[in-house]
């Protein structure tokens, strides 16, 4: 019985000493989170269409 009562009084120094730390030092940064990738993608290029110019816009 007795080691029991010494462990809960160990627990509760500890937790006092946690939330002194806290308070003292207050909240920790938040690390940014990491860069996501673009969720836009570019479409496919169209084809020439028939009959059409270069893609320079030059005449063939």
């Amino acid at each position: 019985m007795e080691h029991t009562r010494r462990v809960f009084e160990a627990a509760a120094k500890l937790q006092d000493g946690i939330r002194e730390r806290a308070i003292t030092h207050g909240p920790r940064p938040q690390l940014a989170p990491a860069a996501s990738t673009p969720t836009y993608t570019q479409p496919p290029a169209l084809p020439p269409a028939p009959g059409g110019s270069t893609p320079t816009g030059g005449v063939t």
